[in-house]
């Protein structure tokens, strides 16, 4: 019975990922794959799911991936942490109980709100190409796959997290690092019960973890997947924790941690070295800010391209009168899809790293372009064509995981941090107990062009940590793993609380849909069939993919209510995220 569950669910996870994208929930960027054109027949439409449940709190509140980590961060805030004292603790025990989706040995973007002075920083710790790539071995003939690039040590860029929690902890952090890892350390040591998603999910990638000792050894027992309940314990990985507590994050990349990492990566062909390490930055940016219907939103510049593709949607929107379209109607879904397509194809050409190259996202935000885009947009069929901007305009003159956090003196955190696929590269750091990235993935594989692999270059990343404001005050702060779609998910989120006023644990409930590709919709199945049969009027492919999907992200979020004066978190019911409060 358990090889047919293996053999049924491996099969079925292939099949999705094959045909959507290279992983459900990882964050690479690159173009949206072809869909079938002869979609399955849809799934009964379930109308019973784990719905997300609202939580309030006056004081602080913390919205993470997973109740240990939110604990680990209200804990942190109830003993007179701050909203950065609550972000490291709870990124620590997310490498602990989710350490196939993120933590030191990935990257990430942090969006701080600084309450005392009133401004907005991006801290990117974003990974970077080895210094010495290598890349004749990324695009051999025989390699059509590219799978060189996306799996494995050749796949491993430099990690960001050790520098990026570092920073956010020197720079506005108030309790001793050691305090803030001890939770951590403790769930490494002693383990946690697994769950029954991530036990399902330890399934699903059951031949890889089995034929890695370092990866079996962690989630497997007696070369099976731990069972929900069974503890998941990383002695190794607890010790990391336990000497980093006492020292510093950043010595993960200094002798003899780093000599442990590189020795990993170089040994499976890899071109990360000491130096790659020792030399890594984290970068401070200037958020993108723009406002929509009197709301202001503050979110992620390039590298990152979700917060442009975010705020392009939005803003091609803004003209629309989605209200009179009627919630999820197909006019609405229609309209939103476009608007999302859209920005989708103009990141896709010009978002990449800034340091390296010019990124025209004032033009791509810009009236002109806006209003050209919306007139081209507003149509009641689905264009055959989606022209992105063309160079002259935009150079002429002149899987992951998000948490969100708040404390009592008003500071906002909004960050969101991976690996890329689940189990990253597949390479574990063996002495480390810590698993590795396989952000090469992000960048194109064209050999060629802004997008290509470089040395030190930053891939483009679809993360778009956001906060929403008005009038000066905090209104949202939210944001979501899963690639592509994250920013299109975050669209619907916001257009739902802004414009519809749903609360915000039903904007989470709300059935979800994401262009992927020319004219293939995919759809969550609780959107009804009349309105799918409207779509496809429209000239609209549907490609049904269950009742509730990971597929489409998992948004945390914390929305604040000034009548009441009261924090209200909520966690999206795709994942296995909570909100936590006092």
């Amino acid at each position: 019975m358990v090889h047919k569950l293996m053999k049924t669910r491996r099969a079925s996870t292939f099949l999705i990922a094959a045909a959507l994208f290279a992983a459900l929930t990882g964050c690479a960027p690159g173009p949206v794959a072809k869909l079938p054109v002869e979609a399955p027949p849809p799934a009964p439409p379930d109308t019973f799911f784990a719905r997300a449940i609202p939580a309030v709190a006056a004081k602080g509140m913390v919205v993470s991936a997973h109740p240990l980590a939110s604990e680990a961060g209200l804990q942190v805030l109830r003993s007179g942490g701050n909203a950065i004292d609550a972000t490291v603790a709870t990124l620590a025990v997310l490498n602990v109980v989710e350490p196939h989706a993120s933590g030191l040995g990935g990257g990430g973007f942090l969006l701080y709100y600084d309450a005392v002075h009133d401004s907005f920083l991006v801290l990117d710790y974003r990974e970077s190409a080895p210094a010495r790539l290598e890349k004749a071995k990324y695009f051999r003939p025989t390699d059509t796959l590219h799978a060189v690039q996306r799996s494995g040590a050749t796949s491993v860029l430099t990690l960001g997290s050790p520098a990026g929690w570092q920073a956010m902890h020197s720079r506005f952090g108030t309790k001793l690092l050691k305090d803030l890892l001890e939770p951590a350390i403790l769930l490494a040591d002693s383990g946690y019960p697994v769950s029954e998603k991530q036990s399902a999910m330890i399934l699903d990638y059951l031949a890889d973890l089995q034929s890695d000792s370092n990866l079996a050894r962690v989630f497997l027992s007696d070369g099976l997947p731990l069972q929900p309940g069974q503890m998941l314990r990383q002695p190794r990985l607890a010790e990391t924790l336990r000497f980093l507590s006492r020292t510093r994050l950043e010595n993960l990349y200094y002798p003899p941690l780093s000599d442990a990492i590189v020795r990993a990566v170089q040994k499976g062909g890899g071109d990360l070295t000491v130096s790659d390490l020792a030399s890594y930055s984290v970068k401070e940016r200037k958020p993108l800010r723009a406002t929509y219907h009197g709301y202001e939103i503050i979110t992620l510049p390039p590298p990152s391209s979700g917060g442009t593709i975010l705020l392009e949607t939005l803003r091609l929107l803004e003209a629309v009168d989605l209200k009179a379209m009627g919630h999820l109607s197909p006019d609405y879904i229609h309209t939103v899809a476009l608007a999302s397509r859209q920005a989708l194809k103009d990141a896709e050409i010009w978002i990449t790293d800034p340091d390296f190259n010019r990124v025209p996202g004032e033009a791509l935000l810009s009236d002109a372009w806006i209003e050209e885009a919306r007139a081209r947009m507003l149509t009641d069929t689905v264009p055959d064509r989606m022209p992105p901007m063309d160079s002259l305009r935009a150079f002429g003159p002149g899987n992951t995981t998000h948490l969100v956090a708040v404390d009592s003196a008003g500071n906002l955190v909004s960050l969101t941090q991976s690996l890329n696929y689940f189990f990253g590269s597949g390479v574990m750091v063996p002495e480390l107990g810590l698993l590795l990235n396989n952000h090469m993935a992000d960048f194109s594989t064209d050999s060629t062009g802004a997008k290509a692999m470089a040395p030190l270059h930053r891939p483009p990343s679809n993360m778009a940590a956001t906060i929403v404001r008005k009038d000066g005050r905090p209104v949202l702060v939210i944001g979501t793993p899963g690639g592509p779609r994250i920013a299109p998910t975050l669209a619907q989120v916001l257009i739902d609380v802004l414009d519809f006023g749903l609360p915000l644990h039903e904007a989470l409930n709300a059935p979800r849909f994401f262009p992927a590709g020319k004219k293939t919709l995919v759809v969550e199945t609780r959107i009804p069939q009349s309105t799918l049969d409207a779509l496809s009027a429209k000239g609209w492919k549907p490609y049904p993919l269950g009742s509730v999907n990971n597929y489409f992200g998992g948004v945390n979020a914390i929305e604040y209510d000034s009548a009441a004066r009261v924090w209200i978190g909520a966690a999206d019911p795709r994942r296995a995220g909570v909100p936590a409060g006092f």
